[in-house]
């Protein structure tokens, strides 16, 4: 008989096998119903048996640290006792107000009103849109106000309906009685401020209303005025003695040195009067505008004929006569008038003999300044820049201008061995392996540099992304989404050999650590089939710890897995850094120009002899050297490094000074001034950065701080850099510089060209920056003669003369032709 097929389901119910069920059996299609109990049973076995198998591969073996038969208490499964929740739950029935964060009706009433009172009786007062009280809520209110002597006077008073406001002048002190009240009870009263009334009771003896009567006020009481004056007996006395009226001849005897007793009429001169006579003269600097009257009397009595030119200058007031030249039209040449500070509608008219052709030219030209404040980019170092600027060999433009420092080699196959020219020199070359950094370069992004591309089986966010894995940044780390078993990898741009690799815990700052306990590392070259490389263990899960694992069998693998498989508590993985590290028993040797190989022994070269190979290599080569400029010329102008396999080295090259130097002058003739000139410079440690002008390319000039001062020529080799990083100016120096300062690099003050040369330096590349990242100057541009539009000037001609009416103010130049 053939098995019954077993499906993986918990059938529902078991048929049952009645009298009249027909006894029949599988017939090649059908179970049959004497089958169908059986097929139910086995799938619920299989059900089962697979529940069970789950449960046996997962079986828990102790709870809270308790195997064997447990029994649980509250405090093993973190629960309340019993009771707990009922106690809790009555005590929150009985509670009066359980819930106080809420707000009830009677917390509302006392914290808040009911819009429904606003402006009603014991309600609330709720002003108007403009913030006042409405005025429906306002009454007017009636007072009369009385002054009373003392308080007997007060409490005498007759009763009013309205409010009464009663100043009592024997204490200067006021009272208010409501309306309606009994003002002969005192405590109906209610005391208020001063009176202000001083306590006057009566003036001059007189109560009520006073008014001012004749010999009220004496003169002490009285002030002087600018129109009011005072007489002492003595000066009526003196006035008194004057006559009424002046008598000629009786009391005034002369004028002017003339008699006066005499008869007939008086003429004194003009100057026995102090005026001048009819005809006189006066002195040229008694004349305030004399020079002004003068040249504009002369300038409105010349009249330019043909072929003349007719101005005046601004600056000096002179008038100037110029021959001009010829031109088109019925005319002869062109007569040109400066109309300086022209005013805006002004019309200027000029008359010449009648005609009647009108087939003569006119036109204006109107000055207009120069951009102020323009700035300029005299030099912004892009790449391909560099052809602009004969330069040293460790200078580079990218949109800056820096210094070669870092250097790559890789040794390839040659005569057996595995070799690399180096024809960098400086103050210091620092050569390693890469057995101790990573062959993964630092990664901005999942697939950046280019060729490389790192992924993973999952991230937690953004701010986690696998990547974070290689960029070298302490404070970054790949977080998955979950918890083990996790991977991330990393696509090369060729197969490379990896002999150890090193994680790096989250960093200590990141308060969730959950790092790699127990990983693999995997290579593949084709990113589907991978291969175990090696596998490690971590025993701490303290942020930075380091963990390093040896590959034991290395080889060249395109694509490198870190497979996660157990960390240190619950939750997702986080890891700081992956890197993949070479061999750190690589060596190499130095092979000279000459030939010869060295090595490098207590920091000085050491030749090795004989034949050399793969073992000579590892015995006695170095794994990193930095070499001096004194080993740098015993190994000559090029030289070689020799390894047994294809190694990668790396080097640090503190390169000597470096200087660019400009190939072709800026014309600044377009300009006015120079008003600055912005380098901005990145300078760290001992870098340097220095600055030199120029206007023929040949001599270099620096500001002294009182004057330029030649430096001579210079040269694009480390003689010439070393010069102007010693006498050269520096980045803040040249910024500082003012236009007045700027000026005085031309003769007569105007740019006309220059170009600017600079310097880089630095003692200790891996301590050191030099860094130019542009130079911008900030000018005036020159005025210029903008021909005027029809819009702007217009033009009229008549048979005798043509007029120009500027519509704006400002310097014109007005040409016309007169007929020949």
């Amino acid at each position: 008989m053939p098995s019954i097929t077993e499906l993986n389901e918990f059938t529902a119910d078991i048929p049952l096998l009645e009298l009249d069920t027909p006894a029949r059996g599988y017939d090649g299609v059908d179970i049959g119903p004497d089958n169908e109990q059986a097929q139910r049973l086995a799938n619920r076995t299989k059900w089962l048996k697979q529940r069970v198998d789950n449960l046996l591969t997962a079986q828990v073996r102790s709870v809270n640290g308790k195997s064997g038969t447990i029994t649980l208490t509250v405090n093993d499964v973190g629960a309340d006792p019993a009771g707990t929740a009922d106690s809790l739950l009555t005590a929150h029935v009985n509670d009066a107000d359980p819930h106080p964060q809420y707000v009830s009706e009677a917390r509302g009433d006392v914290r808040y009103v009911q819009v429904s009172l606003a402006n009603t009786a014991n309600g609330w007062l709720q002003l108007d849109a403009s913030g006042k009280i409405p005025a429906a809520q306002l009454s007017a209110i009636a007072s009369r106000y009385v002054v009373a002597a003392d308080q007997t006077a007060r409490l005498a008073l007759a009763s009013s309906a309205n409010l009464t406001i009663c100043a009592q002048a024997d204490i200067d002190t006021l009272f208010y009685l409501n309306g309606g009240a009994n003002p002969a009870v005192a405590a109906n009263w209610v005391q208020g401020q001063s009176a202000t009334v001083s306590g006057v009771s009566s003036v001059f003896g007189r109560t009520g209303a006073v008014t001012a009567q004749a010999g009220d006020y004496s003169a002490d009481q009285i002030n002087e005025t600018a129109d009011r004056k005072f007489v002492t007996p003595a000066e009526k006395s003196a006035w008194s003695a004057k006559q009424d009226v002046l008598v000629s001849g009786s009391n005034i005897r002369s004028l002017f040195g003339l008699s006066l007793t005499g008869s007939g009429n008086l003429a004194p001169t003009p100057a026995q009067m102090g005026a001048a006579a009819t005809q006189h003269t006066h002195a040229i600097a008694d004349i305030a505008d004399f020079t002004q009257q003068t040249q504009a009397l002369i300038v409105s009595s010349l009249e330019a004929g043909p072929g003349v030119t007719l101005g005046q200058s601004p600056v000096s007031g002179k008038t100037i006569i110029s021959a001009s030249g010829g031109g088109a039209g019925g005319g002869g040449g062109y007569i040109v008038v400066d109309r300086s500070g022209a005013t805006a509608g002004q019309v200027h008219s000029f008359s010449f003999a009648p005609q009647s052709g009108f087939n003569l030219c006119a036109y204006a030209l109107k000055s207009e300044q120069g951009q102020q404040n323009k700035s300029y980019t005299q030099d912004a170092f892009p790449s391909g820049s560099e052809a602009s600027f004969n330069t040293t060999a460790d200078i580079v433009f990218n949109a800056k201008l820096g210094l070669i420092t870092q250097l790559n080699y890789v040794t390839a196959a040659e005569g057996g061995l595995f070799s690399a020219e180096v024809l960098k020199k400086g103050k210091s070359v620092v050569l390693s392996t890469n057995a101790d950094n990573s062959i993964v370069p630092k990664m901005t992004a999942n697939n950046t540099p280019a060729g490389y591309t790192v992924s993973a089986s999952s991230v937690y966010d953004s701010g986690s992304p696998a990547y974070s894995a290689f960029d070298r940044v302490a404070t970054t780390a790949w977080v998955t989404l979950s918890g083990p078993t996790q991977w991330i990898q990393i696509k090369l741009p060729e197969a490379k050999k990896v002999n150890r690799f090193r994680i790096t815990n989250r960093t200590v700052s990141q308060p969730f650590q959950n790092n790699p306990k127990t990983f693999a590392l995997y290579g593949s070259n084709d990113g589907t089939n991978f291969t175990l490389l090696a596998n490690g263990t971590s025993t701490s899960n303290v942020g930075d710890a380091q963990t390093t694992v040896t590959i034991p069998a290395p080889a060249a693998w395109l694509y490198y897995r870190l497979t996660v498989t157990a960390v240190f508590q619950s939750g997702s993985v986080t890891l700081g850094e992956l890197e993949l590290l070479g061999d750190p028993s690589t060596r190499f040797l130095l092979n000279s120009s000459n030939g010869k190989y060295y090595t490098v022994v207590s920091g000085a070269l050491s030749e090795v002899t004989g034949a050399i190979d793969s073992t000579v290599i590892a015995n006695q080569g170095v794994a990193s050297v930095t070499l001096t400029e004194a080993m740098q010329q015993q190994l000559g102008d090029s030289y070689k490094l020799v390894t047994g396999e294809s190694v990668e080295i790396s080097g640090v090259l503190t390169p000597d000074d470096q200087i660019a130097l400009p190939l072709e002058l800026t014309g600044a003739s377009a300009w006015s001034t120079i008003n600055s000139a912005t380098i901005t410079a990145s300078l760290t440690g001992a870098g340097a950065a220095r600055v030199a002008v120029t206007r023929d390319l040949i001599d270099y000039v620096v500001f002294d701080g009182t004057a330029w001062i030649s430096i001579g020529a210079l040269t694009a080799d480390t003689a010439g850099a070393e010069k102007l990083i010693a006498q050269g100016m520096t980045a803040a120096a040249v910024s500082a510089l003012t236009a007045a300062q700027w000026s005085l690099l031309w003769p007569a003050g105007v740019p006309d060209r220059l170009a600017f040369a600079y310097a880089l330096h630095i003692a200790d590349a891996a301590a050191d920056k030099a860094e130019i990242t542009g130079n911008v100057l900030s000018v005036n541009e020159v005025s210029a003669w903008k021909l005027q539009t029809p819009a702007e000037v217009e033009i009229r001609w008549y048979a005798d003369s043509v007029s120009f009416k500027t519509l704006t103010a400002g310097d014109y130049k007005l040409a016309y032709q007169i007929p020949d």
